[in-house]
């Protein structure tokens, strides 16, 4: 009885929400970042948007993080947990992905009234949409990220090997950004990894064209061992522009006058290389 109560409540709702089908999320708010969000160097946290009090409803929020090179992310939740219950959480639901996009492997969708166990990513990125219907609202959430470290690189004596700084700038009209300078620079020794940023500057008031000239990936579409990913304004993971890691690099035109290139290839990946040509431009 008690079964056939559920399915008949549920079916009820899911007809409310469903009847005039053709509007629901006309008025959804576009996908944004939602209320505070700490960062820190150890982790941060973020909550739904008003938390503890009642979210309000047609939100879209969508928060990326980052943890640094061998590294995961640990998520846990805080009490009070209220997410509107229904089945296979359809209607107000949080959904966690194991990357950096929203096309990235669905680790779960989560609401009702109890809140989720521990969520640890298989690499350095998580992805995380919060979603609200229009109707039936609740206290929503508050969670808390970490970073660990990640159990696929190579330890010794319990102390990972240090990844040294290995930054470049160029700027001007034009020029050749190239990871052969990793070698030539002496920034990283035979062996270690790779992770280095190359900070692009325009001319005043240009944007910047990309154009790669060499692009080989060792172990191609292995895009947690070995990436070169274009940032548009900043390094930060909201401003990716676009992230290679199979074996073909398109080009990428930016819409500031600062771009970010950044070569991830762990100890295992030191062939991969690029050579790539930037241009500024005026619309």
């Amino acid at each position: 009885v008690l079964l056939v109560t559920i399915l008949v409540v549920e079916g009820i709702a899911v007809a409310q929400k469903t009847q005039g089908g053709q509007n629901i999320g006309a008025n959804r708010i576009p996908p944004t970042q939602c209320d505070n969000w700490v960062r820190t160097s150890n982790g941060g946290h973020f909550a739904s948007p008003n938390y503890p009090n009642m979210y309000p409803p047609n939100q879209e929020c969508i928060y990326i993080l980052e943890a640094a090179p061998r590294q995961r992310i640990e998520l846990t939740f805080d009490e009070p947990y209220y997410i509107e219950p229904s089945f296979e959480c359809r209607f107000d639901h949080l959904e966690v992905r194991d990357g950096p996009f929203g096309f990235s492997p669905l680790i779960n969708r989560y609401c009702g009234l109890k809140s989720p166990a521990l969520i640890r990513s298989t690499g350095r990125f998580m992805w995380i949409k919060f979603t609200s219907d229009e109707e039936l609202e609740g206290k929503g959430f508050q969670a808390k990220y970490s970073f660990i470290p990640d159990p696929d690189f190579t330890y010794l004596g319990g102390i990972l090997n240090p990844i040294p700084d290995c930054q470049f700038e160029l700027s001007g009209a034009d020029g050749i950004v190239r990871s052969s300078q990793v070698e030539q620079e002496g920034k990283t020794k035979p062996g270690q990894a790779v992770d280095c940023i190359w900070t692009i500057k325009a001319t005043p008031n240009a944007k910047i064209y990309l154009r790669f000239l060499d692009y080989q990936m060792e172990h191609s579409n292995e895009c947690k061992r070995n990436f070169v990913a274009v940032y548009d304004g900043s390094s930060s993971i909201e401003n990716l522009k676009a992230k290679f890691c199979s074996t073909v690099a398109n080009d990428v035109m930016l819409q500031t006058g600062t771009g970010v290139v950044r070569m991830w290839a762990d100890e295992g990946s030191r062939l991969s290389r690029f050579r790539m040509l930037f241009t500024s431009f005026v619309d």
